[in-house]
């Protein structure tokens, strides 16, 4: 059935794979034969590779899940790491994922080594869902969690995950999810001591001046090796652009940065021109929509004279 009526009789089903679960039921159902057992662990791996490439759609998406929740059930780690086999990138981006879902996911990614990329973007996940994830989060090389309420808590949790020693994330995503600058003081310390996070989203959360200024005391780190910052529409102001700048003017790994959105003024082009012109690593510097005059955004344009291969982009 396409309706989903069955999902939990198939999770039952998928659980007698686990030779745990059908010993408990013996009692009851009788002894189950070895062939049974097989048969169940076939439809698994099958079902798996029928919905794994179908994963983009929201149908897909949901369906993939589906087969998740089976191998969780079926508890069984043989048979988990061969349905999932070389399977780089999980996305399920737009669904709706409730605790016990994170939880599956947890689990799956526990198991397999080859998940890279995990995209959970405007998926409704709250601090109690990200709990639930955070055991598994430290595996992925690419973490997307924009667009879910996670909150400082939620943020806090995240942090964790940067903090284990066997951190493997490089990108991560937090765009809009209710950060504030009570929360940047944990991402902060995590910044300073993961040397494998070269890019960070932050854009569209409520950091301030305050929040980006403990932001900054962490990009000052040497271990730090952030190459691209995203800081659109954080409340940033010429203030904590000070800040900021100083800060980035001694990573000589930064080749992007967005500061887009924010209330910086002309008060800050002599702060951005020296950031600029510090920095030979820098490719692209984003200015968009902010407060500059005329004469300070041509001020700005024309450090691209000075540096060939930068483009400072202050296009609305």
């Amino acid at each position: 059935m396409t309706d989903g009526r069955f999902e939990v009789f198939l999770r039952f089903v998928a659980g007698l794979s686990s030779p745990m679960t059908a010993r408990g039921l013996v009692e009851f159902l009788g002894p189950f034969p070895h062939q049974t057992t097989c048969r169940v662990i076939d439809w698994v791996k099958g079902e798996f590779k029928r919905q794994s490439g179908n994963r983009w759609s929201e149908a897909g998406k949901r369906s993939l899940l589906n087969t998740l929740h089976y191998l969780f059930e079926s508890q069984n780690r043989g048979l988990a790491q061969a349905a999932l086999g070389s399977v780089e990138t999980l996305s399920f981006s737009g669904m709706t994922l409730t605790p016990i879902d994170c939880a599956v996911l947890s689990h799956v990614i526990g198991l397999c080594d080859t998940i890279k990329h995990l995209d959970l973007e405007d998926c409704h996940i709250q601090c109690e869902g990200i709990q639930r994830l955070g055991p598994g989060l430290h595996k992925c090389k690419e973490l997307r969690l924009n667009d879910n309420k996670l909150g400082d808590s939620g943020v806090k949790l995240v942090s964790a995950a940067l903090k284990n020693p066997e951190c493997k994330i490089q990108k991560l995503g937090l765009i809009r999810v209710d950060l504030t600058d009570s929360g940047a003081e944990d991402l902060a310390s995590t910044l300073s001591t993961n040397p494998s996070l070269t890019e960070l989203d932050l854009s569209f959360n409520k950091l301030g001046d305050s929040g980006v200024k403990l932001m900054s005391s962490a990009l000052r780190n040497p271990e730090c090796k952030i190459q691209k910052l995203w800081l659109r529409d954080v409340g940033l102001t010429d203030s904590g652009a000070e800040d900021l700048a100083s800060a980035l003017s001694t990573n000589p790994s930064l080749t992007m940065l967005s500061l887009g959105s924010n209330s910086l003024t002309d008060r800050s082009v002599p702060t951005l021109r020296r950031l600029i012109l510090t920095l030979p690593s820098l490719e692209w510097i984003w200015l968009t929509s902010n407060q500059f005059s005329g004469t300070g955004k041509k001020e700005l344009r024309s450090l691209q004279e000075l540096r060939p291969g930068l483009t400072v982009d202050l296009n609305i």
